[in-house]
């Protein structure tokens, strides 16, 4: 059921409202503007799709460059390379449970895409077979030529790709893409690793068009592909207002129609207050509206126009606490601190039931069970005893926090640790950071004494996730700890292959980071989606982004 709303506040909607209307029916369509919203109830068969049929999209916002490998401005950014789908694998969780809802897709779950097949030689050499016949929006065929200018271009452009390219995998740093022939792309390690093949699902390892760029770029091509875009995915870009809006229309030469929906046409619109998403989705008025607050999503469930769905994730919030900061040098009072968090309230009470607490060092989506493991646990009385025994029962540090991560929530995560920590006899200040820009350079800096961050890993595997912030050679381990048997065990995982040695190593790399890491985890995160009820199609992958060109109106 709609919510009653004060009469100024409609107002302020509807202006929204009419605002997303007027740019959903803009350019490019002739037919009238069908935005009314949808349910995702799964994979079901696409129906023939209405002429014009639109998907409205309420984002938390739009990047100002379309250039997501030279400036890479998160969430934002990443919205619009997943929906560019121009990848030689991807997640398929179509034959799990829920579509992936109830039962998150593996690396094992990765599949062919853009490229036909793939062969990994005895040195570890990794042979992509491309599909033939693929093209472009433009009409270009994709050739390796594609891939390997993508890929190089990629590596150069981005230090994201650079960490997955030679910390994650490890590829050679000379020619490490070469191209066979014009089918065949071969990706040359230094030592193989489990995830040399996901890795390539990740989009900013994504397949640009380049006959289209080097005819459009007239020489300078960082600037064309600030502002435009060209690949062999399922959408071209019709238009893109930097900040404000993105418009696609569908690719009518997209290789793969089996898992094309029917919408022909999707507009991505900045709409910065969540409390504005939450209202255009329940009045069905957008078909999707991302990260609103757990309150909002709850509130949603009982709308008639909304289905929300609560989605397994390996995603995970946690306190980072710093080593360089004298008191969290020490193991035992990291423990402390740990042990006077109490998960379980922070998942009632800040999450509203959208999350679990964290146990294990890992996530619970890695582990086949969890029998044996150390967990972490709520003992204030302990943490106590640990804070006197250490000599720093009189411990006070300031907790940062940023609503551009984790999310709008970050300030009352840190509300309640501050009220956990008072219970052990710890002072904490809370510093709000609410520009991104600001607070992610103030994390690479390491200017921080504890940090509310989250861990997002975008390939579903525990090598990925365990080596993203406790690595030591890791670009994101601001937090100083450096431990070789951590490292080592990292190295044994990402040349192992799954099954019950794999097992092993998982489960002592989760003791470790109950033990000493400084990253104390807080909760599981569910992958939340506030869709329209007539929206069908939804399949969750790791990643949590939407996919959109999956998607169909019933």
């Amino acid at each position: 059921m709609k919510r009653l709303l004060d009469s100024k506040f409609r107002v302020g909607v509807s202006l929204v409202a009419v605002g997303f209307l007027l740019a959903a029916c803009s350019g490019g369509s002739s037919s009238e503007e069908t935005t009314s919203s949808g349910e995702t109830t799964g994979a079901e068969s696409p129906t023939a799709a209405p002429e014009g049929q639109t998907f409205v999209y309420a984002a938390a916002g739009v990047p100002e460059s379309l250039d997501v490998w030279a400036t890479y401005q998160g969430d934002s950014s990443r919205t619009q390379m997943y929906e560019w789908g121009s990848k030689l694998v991807y997640y398929d969780a179509s034959d799990l449970a829920g579509n992936g809802c109830e039962q998150l897709a593996t690396t094992e779950n990765v599949r062919p895409g853009l490229a036909e097949s793939w062969a990994i030689g005895a040195d570890g050499t990794l042979t992509f077979t491309l599909r033939q016949g693929v093209t472009s929006g433009a009409g270009n065929v994709m050739t390796a030529d594609d891939v390997v200018k993508s890929w190089n271009r990629a590596v150069e452009k981005s230090g994201v790709v650079r960490f997955l390219a030679n910390t994650v995998a490890k590829f050679k740093e000379e020619a490490p893409f070469v191209k066979v022939d014009d089918q065949t792309v071969q990706v040359n390690v230094i030592r193989p690793t489990a995830l040399d093949v996901s890795l390539f699902s990740y989009p900013m390892f994504g397949v640009l068009d380049w006959t289209e760029i080097e005819a459009k770029a007239g020489g300078d091509v960082d600037a064309w592909l600030t502002t435009n875009t060209a690949n062999f995915g399922p959408w071209v870009l019709e238009s893109f207002a930097p900040g404000e809006e993105t418009v696609y229309e569908e690719n009518p030469n997209y290789w793969d129609e089996d898992r094309r929906g029917n919408f022909d046409r999707m507009v991505i619109r900045n709409v910065a207050e969540a409390s504005i998403r939450s209202q255009l989705i329940s009045t069905g008025e957008v078909n999707f509206a991302e990260r609103l607050s757990f309150q909002e999503y709850s509130q949603l469930e009982s709308a008639e126009s909304v289905e929300i769905y609560n989605c397994v994730s390996a995603n995970r919030d946690m306190l980072m606490l710093n080593s360089s900061f004298a008191a969290f040098d020490d193991p035992e009072v990291r423990k402390a601190i740990s042990l006077g968090i109490n998960r379980e309230a922070l998942v009632q009470g800040v999450y509203l039931g959208f999350a679990t607490p964290s146990t294990t060092g890992l996530g619970s989506v890695y582990l086949e069970n969890s029998d044996g493991l150390l967990e972490f646990g709520y003992d204030p009385d302990l943490a106590r005893q640990i804070l006197a025994d250490k000599g720093v029962s009189d411990l006070a540090f300031t907790i940062t926090a940023s609503p551009t991560r984790p999310g709008a929530h970050a300030e009352s995560i840190a509300v309640q640790i501050q009220a956990f920590m008072s219970d052990i006899g710890v002072t904490t200040d809370i510093n709000v950071v609410p520009g991104g820009t600001e607070f992610s350079d103030l994390f690479f800096a390491g200017e921080y004494e504890s940090l509310v961050y989250l861990e997002p890993p975008a390939l579903a595997d525990p090598l990925y996730s365990a080596g993203l912030y406790n690595n030591s050679e890791s670009f994101q381990n601001t937090h100083g700890y450096d431990s070789a048997r951590y490292d080592e065990l990292l190295s044994e995982l990402e040349q192992t292959s799954p099954g019950p040695e794999r097992q092993e190593l998982i489960r002592e790399i989760s003791d470790l980071t109950v033990t000493e890491t400084p990253v104390v985890y807080l909760v599981e995160r569910s992958n939340i989606f506030a869709l329209g009820s007539d929206v069908t199609g939804l399949e969750n992958t790791p990643h949590g982004s939407l996919m959109v060109f999956q998607l169909s109106k019933s």
